[in-house]
């Protein structure tokens, strides 16, 4: 509703604020005494639109000597060249929020393209801002999207943005990119010295305001710290140009706090560490630099950074910490799709295998059985856990028999996520995940002559919570929910596949969909794995690369998906006819694409029939550029509707411009 300059002025307190305004009527507002020259170091953004609204973002900066308050005026129009300013409206900003601002506009028509700049003392203006509402509900509305993550701002240029901008402006306007997903990794806490090979950054952050050194990197350990990480990503052109052209719907992965971290506990080194006032100052940037629409969700738990009262006890710092930023949440976009965006970080539970638990038992690896066991704690077959461990000498205490299953979501937002899933009548329901719902198994019970296990690759991610994967897909499964796609991030690779409504059964019929992006910038994983093969497990290098006369082959892919005994007769042959013959993995059911060796973006167009996935992997991106780069191979796929008693039937890959190993033709 429309509100008062007094009812405004109480609310520009905590630099958020409501302007409601009608597109017909002309508003003006001149600039107060105290205005002085701004600068928008860090450009402008917008995010999470709705039918009738979207949040407008900036940070606005004195051009001399710092002030508490800086005042500035909002300009919305219809057009870029502002000849029909709509509204006109004085704003301010502080620096308790760091000069940013966060403006969500409210009254404003569904399916239409507004611009927006923010204006200062003697005209310093901040460049232009492009947005768009969403459809109206009911709207049949066709749906293109971009999604990316993992955009480390020192292992590479961000050439994947400028492509994609340069892209969409050459784009029929019915092809162009509604919005962007960001899945995660925005900023990375860590600066890594150097990369895994040794070899130097791209480029690198300026040092931290506070900072913690160690031999391998620097972490950000205060607000000051995470301010300035956002301040650096955000001074790029490229990152600055796509957030200045689309709305973002953003969730967060684990960088934007801590690396591997669960809750409010940071994990470096394998140490469990209570990081309560890192995790506030995570999430106090997080939501002064990323504009989401939080408190104006009625109905939803979202809602903005909430500083809490200093506590002495540890669970209580925890919680509190937890509960300063809540950003799971659910979107739509018109009649086809409903957007929702999950927390897979503050709820979680600990990591479910205790630090070398399997070297304690003789196993060269995680065994998917031994996850099952220790994730599922007392649930463990139906409530009938081991007491002792199947491994070993058979004596070895089950850790986890008297503790509760392990969930990445936590309780509450598990509920609430699969009650959102359940009343949902969009024929898309778009799963905002950070993390790979595809199985990453390798299946060393194949190899001959020994009495391995099946093992799991990445216990981060939803592989090592094998219990709510199938409580979530058993549920899809039951309630006859359809249309469920996972966009996920995270692992730095490409990867598409069909989730099933079991982990462990192999005749369990898929439910749904997973597409997980690899990184913007961030370095590949297999370049990690490789050093690890390289360094520390020197048995592993058959099934991960073989060395050619033009580099490496990643052989990483052939195990993933036709398995290790697979991989390892093609590294000894050069036969890929043999390796596709004795495929597929059956330990990763529905896995039908990895590149581990890209970095690039997403593009997805939903409509009332039928997904169209493509998966775009960059040339190099490490060097500087001044032309966009060119893409390497695009890799597509097809999802037709699925109704309720069918299965989701995923077509593809097929590739333009190339392919990765093994999918490239094979030489005549």
């Amino acid at each position: 509703m429309p509100i008062s300059r007094r009812s405004l002025l109480e609310l520009l307190s905590s630099s958020t604020f409501f302007l409601t305004v009608s597109p017909m009527v002309g508003l003006a507002a001149e600039l107060v005494e105290e205005s002085v020259p701004l600068e928008f170091p860090q450009g402008v953004a917008s995010g999470d639109p709705q039918p009738n609204g979207v949040m407008l973002w900036t940070r606005a900066v004195p051009l001399s000597g710092e002030r508490s308050t800086v005042y500035l005026q909002l300009q919305v129009s219809a057009d870029s060249s502002f000849s029909k300013v709509l509204l006109q409206e004085l704003v301010h900003t502080d620096t308790a929020s760091d000069y940013t601002l966060r403006t969500y506009i409210d009254g404003l028509s569904p399916d239409t393209y507004y611009y927006y700049r923010f204006v200062g003392a003697n005209n310093t203006v901040s460049r232009i801002g492009r947005t768009r509402t969403a459809p109206p509900p009911d709207q049949p509305h066709r749906v293109n999207l971009g999604f990316a993550s993992c955009q480390s701002f020192e292992q590479a240029y961000y050439g994947s943005w400028a492509r994609m901008v340069a892209d969409d402006r050459a784009a029929a306007e019915e092809d162009r990119i509604q919005f962007v997903m960001h899945l995660g990794d925005f900023i990375y806490e860590r600066c890594w010295k150097r990369r895994q090979d040794g070899s130097p950054q791209s480029r690198m952050v300026p040092p931290f305001p506070d900072g913690v050194d160690t031999p391998k990197n620097r972490i950000a350990v205060s607000l000051a710290d995470y301010r300035h990480l956002y301040k650096t990503y955000l001074s790029d052109p490229h990152l600055q140009e796509a957030r200045a052209r689309w709305p973002f719907i953003c969730t967060w992965d684990d960088h934007e706090f801590s690396n591997n971290n669960f809750q409010s506990y940071s994990t470096y080194g394998g140490e469990t560490v209570l990081d309560a006032q890192r995790k506030l100052s995570g999430n106090q940037a997080w939501f002064e630099y990323i504009p989401a629409v939080l408190d104006e969700l009625k109905g939803q738990p979202a809602h903005n950074f909430r500083p809490p009262s200093p506590d002495p006890d540890e669970a209580e710092q925890n919680e509190a910490a937890l509960e300063s930023l809540r950003i799971y949440r659910t979107l739509a976009w018109g009649k086809h799709l409903d957007i929702v965006l999950t927390d897979n970080r503050s709820y979680r539970s600990p990591p479910s295998m205790p630090p070398g638990l399997a070297d304690q038992l003789g196993l060269p690896s995680d065994p998917v059985e031994l996850v099952a066991i220790i994730d599922a704690g007392s649930a463990y077959q139906g409530g009938k856990p081991p007491a002792v461990l199947p491994y070993g000498d058979g004596t070895v205490p089950n850790p986890a028999r008297d503790r509760k299953p392990g969930s990445m979501l936590g309780l509450e937002q598990r509920a609430w996520f699969l009650s959102t899933m359940e009343t949902s009548a969009a024929p898309w329901k778009l799963w905002g995940n950070a993390l790979p719902l595809l199985p990453m198994r390798l299946d060393i019970s194949t190899l001959p002559f020994t009495d391995y296990q099946d093992s799991v690759f990445n216990l981060d991610s939803w592989a090592g919570f094998p219990y709510e994967v199938d409580v979530l897909m058993t549920h899809l499964g039951k309630q006859d929910i359809t249309g469920v796609v996972s966009l996920s991030g995270d692992h730095h690779m490409h990867g598409a596949g069909t989730i099933r409504r079991s982990t462990t059964a192999a005749d369990a019929p898929p439910v749904a969909v997973d597409f997980t992006i690899a990184g913007i910038s961030s370095s590949p994983i297999f370049d990690d794995i490789v050093a690890v093969a390289k360094k520390d497990q020197s048995g592993l290098t058959d099934f991960v690369y073989k060395e050619t006369e033009s580099g490496l082959e990643p052989v990483w892919h052939m195990s993933m998906l036709n398995g290790v005994f697979a991989a390892l007769t093609y590294s000894k042959t050069g036969l890929q006819s043999v390796s596709d013959w004795l495929g597929p993995n059956a330990a990763n059911p529905g896995l039908q694409y990895v590149d581990t060796m890209a970095n690039g973006y997403g593009l997805a167009t939903f409509d009332a029939q039928e997904l169209r996935v493509q998966m775009i992997t960059m040339e190099d991106c490490r060097r500087d550029f001044t032309l966009a780069p060119a893409i390497k191979y695009v890799a597509s796929f097809r999802l037709p509707r699925w109704h309720a008693a069918d299965t989701p039937q995923l077509e593809g890959p097929t590739f333009t411009g190339g392919a990765p190993f093994p999918f490239e033709a094979p030489e005549v």
